[in-house]
């Protein structure tokens, strides 16, 4: 049975990565099997859980794994597959000089969301023994382009499988004319083409299925109201439900009615503001046995 993944987004500075921990403890001390991922470059994981994290999965508790995504190891590991993919499949190169000018690519838009990509598909690929897989996700500009990559990415490949198409039309003609009983072969280009479009579909699939959940943390000001606003909406273009608001330190007597009201019919629940920093396993754990009644409708 695949885990249940859980992101959790919203606009720099909210306290995404502290309720995303807040979460992901609940549900290791219900007994859940959670892997919490840091995909944020900030890294505020490490600071929260006063520990060191990486790539390689780290126990926090006999439930509980935490593992760092590293985007420039993604982005390098990225590089060197596509470069490695052009020589192989393009026995010609040196005649058009596309190695040349490869460095290039490191400074390409879009390789940074594609690397967390690539780093996400891995989560996937090895978790498979977690109940629970819960993102802690990156700022708003990075996150939403991260979450459109595999739908844009399905369009690019269409297209550049129907022009494949003809080319593969016009080499057969020209193995026809070479002589009858040529054998046709098979086209590398074709085969890779193929191959990505599975991937991205499988990914595309993944974020909008009924065992992805999308909360959005935000605080109880207009800044935050506004791109949040504009976070609903970007997703909801893409066909992705946000499937709750969680409402981030919440000053006493203050109410979220404001914002209930302009997300309806979103479920909107609710934090208050911690009276200690949340910083280290003990303070977590408190604030959870005092406030924790809300994660279980999160979760």
């Amino acid at each position: 049975m695949k885990p249940e993944l859980h992101f959790f987004i919203g606009k720099g500075g909210v306290g995404k990565s502290t309720t995303a921990a807040l979460c992901a403890l609940f549900s290791s001390l219900a007994g859940r099997r959670t892997l919490l991922v840091s995909m944020d470059p900030a890294h505020n994981q490490g600071d929260i859980f006063e520990s060191r994290f990486g790539e390689k999965p780290r126990k926090v508790l006999p439930t509980l794994t935490v593992r760092e995504i590293d985007a420039d190891y993604w982005m390098t590991r990225h590089l060197k597959e596509t470069r490695d993919q052009i020589k192989r499949t393009y026995l010609y190169e040196s005649a058009f000089n596309l190695l040349d000018h490869f460095k290039v690519l490191q400074f390409s838009p879009g390789l940074e969301e594609y690397a967390l990509l690539r780093a996400f598909e891995d989560v996937l690929a090895h978790a498979g023994h977690q109940d629970r897989i819960i993102f802690d996700m990156a700022p708003t500009a990075i996150t939403l382009r991260f979450f459109s990559l595999p739908a844009i990415s399905l369009i690019w490949l269409d297209e550049l499988t129907k022009l494949r198409s003809l080319i593969c039309e016009k080499k057969e003609i020209i193995t026809k004319i070479q002589g009858p009983g040529q054998p046709v072969q098979g086209d590398r280009v074709m085969e890779k083409l193929h191959h990505l479009a599975e991937r991205h579909t499988r990914l595309r699939d993944r974020l909008v299925s009924q065992a992805t959940r999308i909360h959005l943390v935000l605080n109880n000001d207009r800044l935050s109201l506004v791109e949040a606003s504009r976070i609903r909406k970007r997703l909801g273009d893409m066909d992705i439900r946000i499937e709750d608001l969680l409402v981030n330190r919440l000053p006493p007597g203050q109410s979220a009615d404001e914002i209930t009201r302009a997300f309806e019919p979103v479920k909107c629940a609710t934090l208050p503001l911690a009276t200690e920093a949340l910083i280290g396993l003990p303070a977590l754990r408190r604030f959870l046995e005092t406030q924790g009644d809300i994660f279980p409708r999160l979760l």
